[in-house]
């Protein structure tokens, strides 16, 4: 039983340039101790650990989010670490996102059209970043549904 019905992928970067450490549990200590949320804001974070790219579990998938004022009732939040306004997301991380994505499409029924950038609900926001391309991200993730 799911505790809320997503119809909608956000995407989202941290702004942050991914390196050695885990950016995940500061960004979790910043939502949580510095604004005092209950959790991390996103359900899930894909960030390079060691030589690979892994899919962190923020808050559970039937668990509202705070990642996007006024659409967390409705959907997933997923927050790439990495600064895409200056760099291109890798394509390994790239790749996670996408079987990511098309793994949540798949079992929560939400098209790929409902695949959005963060900044398509927050026009003043550049996230998921200027060289993140969210129309070429949904086609990749289109073409693992056929």
């Amino acid at each position: 039983m799911r505790l809320f019905n997503p119809d909608t992928i956000i995407l989202h970067h941290s702004l942050t340039k991914d390196g050695p450490t885990v950016n995940w549990q500061a960004i979790r200590r910043y939502h949580v101790y510095d604004l005092g949320w209950t959790e991390i804001g996103y359900n899930y974070g894909i960030e390079l650990i060691g030589t690979g790219y892994e899919i962190l579990l923020g808050r559970f998938e039937g668990t509202i989010g705070a990642h996007t004022i006024g659409h967390n009732t409705h959907s997933i939040g997923i927050c790439f670490i990495g600064n895409f306004d200056k760099d291109s997301p890798d394509m390994a991380q790239w790749n996670t996102g996408v079987e990511l994505c098309a793994n949540i499409a798949l079992r929560c029924h939400i098209s790929v059209e409902n695949i959005k950038g963060h900044n398509h609900y927050a026009p003043y926001k550049t996230c998921p970043g200027k060289r993140f391309d969210v129309d070429l991200f949904r086609n990749d993730v289109g073409a693992l549904l056929i």
